[in-house]
């Protein structure tokens, strides 16, 4: 407190700025994005269906290549009809777990190496490699049971299907990694042929 030549008295007043909170940096980390499980969960469903209804041609299949001696060894026709039941139902299961992880492969790739999802009705994420790991799928397996196909690799075309898929797809969603480096590029390129070609040849 001070004085001053007319009698008044003055304060000096100190002030302390306040440092408020301080906003975090922008999160510079990619935000990683996968297509709607529900697609995922729905595809897988209706291509076991699929796989379901083949297991009528995939058992007269078995039973058409049964080698002659091993039929009259087991002799009973009945015994024979059970084993090839026991075998079709082996060959669902784990054509089942085949096919889970072929979707969690495809489920990976699809988050890791195109983030970028288009929108389907509004609400579901889709992405490039969802529609690949689809269409590699579902097709042959809705084609052989329409026309009663057993091995759909033996169909003029079967082999170029494969491929061919891959790259419309890459096309369609080539706005979501047409900015990326050429290593990466490179990269898209070769995991939507490898995802394609893992089906075309298993």
């Amino acid at each position: 407190m001070t004085s001053t030549e007319d009698g008044r008295k003055s304060e000096t007043v100190i002030s302390v700025a306040k440092v408020g909170k301080l906003r975090p940096e922008p999160s510079s980390a990619r935000e990683w994005v996968s297509t709607s499980r529900g697609l995922w969960i729905a595809g897988y469903i209706l291509l076991m269906a699929l796989v379901a209804l083949r297991l009528p041609l995939t058992r007269k299949y078995l039973n058409a290549n049964v080698p002659a001696d091993v039929r009259s060894e087991i002799g009973d026709d009945r015994l024979l009809s059970l084993s090839m039941t026991v075998g079709t139902v082996l060959f669902f299961l784990v054509y089942a777990v085949i096919i889970a992880l072929y979707f969690s492969l495809a489920a990976f790739l699809d988050k890791r190496v195109i983030p970028g999802k288009s929108v389907l009705a509004g609400r579901f994420k889709i992405g490039a490699f969802f529609v690949i790991a689809i269409l590699a799928t579902i097709p042959v397996n809705l084609f052989s049971v329409a026309f009663g196909v057993i091995q759909p690799r033996e169909i003029p075309g079967y082999w170029a299907y494969f491929p061919s898929m891959a790259v419309l797809a890459l096309v369609i969603f080539y706005r979501h990694w047409r900015e990326f480096s050429t290593g990466r590029k490179i990269l898209v390129v070769l995991s939507a042929m490898g995802l394609s070609t893992i089906v075309a040849i298993g």
